[in-house]
């Protein structure tokens, strides 16, 4: 047998629930999200979960492609830096410190990348871009 746990407008932390309709009180209301780490990451999650990143300072869902073809944690909203109510400067860093794979094997939205001004690859990473895959570095010729 269930047991509610929901008492007036408060749910605890432990109740799992289908809710068709999520409606606020007023725009004071807030929707909060569960937080952790990275280390702190929940498996065994269904595509669409939720969270808030502590480590990277963001939120972040569980998708069918984390960006290698498999799934796994993405960034909600990730695509860098933004100057502007309307993000209308897109930035990038000066160092890239991690390893990046531009390859359209793994979906279309891979198939062309850009980024500007100068740009370097750190010590021990990588920036592979595969075939069919275009890097632009604005201001200068596509790296292919």
């Amino acid at each position: 047998m269930a047991i509610t746990r929901i008492s007036g407008n408060q749910i605890a932390d432990t109740t799992e629930a289908v809710i068709t309709t999520l409606s606020f009180l007023n725009t004071n209301s807030v929707f909060r999200l569960p937080t952790g780490t990275e280390a702190q990451r929940p498996s065994g999650v269904s595509i669409g979960t939720m969270r808030f990143n502590t480590t990277a300072d963001s939120a972040e869902v569980y998708a069918n492609d984390d960006g290698s073809g498999n799934a796994g944690w993405i960034e909600v909203g990730a695509g860098g830096a933004v100057v502007g109510d309307k993000g209308q400067i897109r930035c990038n860093n000066d160092t890239i410190e991690e390893n990046l794979d531009l390859d359209p094997s793994i979906g279309n939205e891979f198939k062309i990348g850009y980024m500007a001004g100068d740009v370097t690859v750190g010590n021990g990473y990588t920036l592979t871009i595969n075939t069919g895959a275009t890097l632009y570095m604005i201001g200068s010729d596509p790296y292919t």
